[in-house]
């Protein structure tokens, strides 16, 4: 823009000093001036021209940037909350098919008790009246007996009965874990649909913001030696927030809503497994917090910021560092994959990237809070 404005005004500079020559020309080279005038004139139009719709569509795009920034915070809450309500669905599923399996032995038992029974009964029955004359047993015998088999009935009809129970809960069981199957097949389906959507948007977002490949490659060069220099996660802190990492990483993108008084987001929707304080597996004091969440699950903004860095560094894997107003800093690490760049300024809300998916590893994101150099509680 600076270049444009001196480039007006050479030209405007031109033109004056030969209108004021051009009274002391002849009358033929008075037309040559005039001609020279037209078009010097023609040139400082059609750069105003460009200018004015250069300007046209940077605020164009700003603002196509900023309704885009809008519709993928929706999406991202959105996605987060389809997650959690795809868990709670498998987690009832899961329930299901392993009360189905109890209920399932707990037939096979009945089962078994009312074929016993039954058995006996059918051995008793099957005797002769003949057999039972014949044989010399006392009287109290036959009263034995007799006592037996009518004590055997009720027996049999409460385990018929249990039984018949027990085959109504089960086929209802049953029922209940099916439609719970096609819930979550729904569900699934819906949820992919819902990353689709928002995986587009962040590449039609990333695509308005592009680097050229030149910057991009000379980013990636001083990053490279900014994670080699760095030898912790605290000089690395001290390193991105210095104003000569300010210059480097050169022009930030469109300017970012929301500030220091906007209450500070939980970058995923999830569940703390780690305070800020708490001592992790080797005995050391987290300086932030860890949490679990869906796999796959969007990691957002917890405040409008600026990217400071954007990669893989020791012992974090994937990571982002935010620059916030106020001179303080978050930082995420646990990403599968990272959907911003180094300088892009980003809203509270907007999507950074995503959890792994399935299979990729634990759905884990450390999240910690800087105040000037200090780690803080961000709850």
């Amino acid at each position: 823009m600076a270049n444009k404005v001196i480039s007006k005004t050479a030209c405007l500079l031109a033109l004056a000093l030969l209108l004021s020559v051009a009274s002391l020309l002849p009358t033929h080279a008075q037309t040559q001036t005039k001609e020279e005038l037209a078009r010097i004139e023609q040139e400082l139009a059609a750069q105003k021209a460009a200018a004015q719709s250069l300007e046209k569509k940077e605020k164009a795009t700003e603002e196509e940037i900023e309704a885009l920034r809008d519709k993928l915070i929706a999406a991202s809450e959105n996605l987060q909350d389809k997650g959690n309500q795809q868990e709670d669905l498998e987690t009832r599923l899961v329930a299901l098919e392993k009360e189905t399996v109890l209920r399932d032995t707990a037939l096979k038992e009945s089962r078994k008790r009312l074929a016993l029974l039954t058995r006996l009964l059918i051995q008793f029955s099957r005797q002769p009246a003949e057999v039972f004359v014949l044989r010399e047993q006392s009287p109290d015998d036959h009263i034995h007996r007799t006592i037996v088999l009518r004590s055997m009935l009720p027996r049999l009809r409460e385990e018929t009965s249990t039984l018949a129970k027990e085959l109504d809960n089960y086929a209802q069981l049953q029922n209940q874990t099916e439609s719970q199957k096609r819930l979550v097949t729904a569900a699934q389906q819906n949820l992919q649909w819902q990353r689709h959507n928002l995986d587009e948007m962040i590449k039609t977002r990333q695509g308005r913001l592009q680097k050229t490949a030149a910057e991009k490659e000379a980013l990636a060069r001083q990053l490279d030696s900014l994670t080699n220099e760095a030898k912790d996660l605290r000089q690395l802190m001290e390193k991105v927030s210095h104003s000569s990492w300010n210059r480097t990483i050169g022009k930030s993108t469109p300017a970012r809503k929301g500030g220091a008084k906007s209450p500070i987001k939980m970058p995923v929707a999830g569940k703390i497994i780690r305070n800020f304080g708490d001592k992790d597996d080797f005995g050391i004091v987290s300086d932030g917090l860890t949490l679990s969440a869906p796999a796959g699950s969007p990691v957002i903004a917890p405040q409008a910021g600026r990217v400071m860095f954007a990669g893989v560094f020791r012992g974090y894997g994937k990571a982002i560092i935010l620059q916030h107003d106020g001179g303080r800093h978050s930082f995420m690490s646990g990403f599968s994959r990272i959907d911003a760049d180094v300088g892009q300024n980003v809203t509270g809300g907007e999507p950074l990237g995503i959890l792994p998916t399935k299979g990729e590893g634990k759905a884990e994101l450390y999240f910690e809070w800087r105040q000037g150099s200090q780690p803080v509680n961000p709850i």
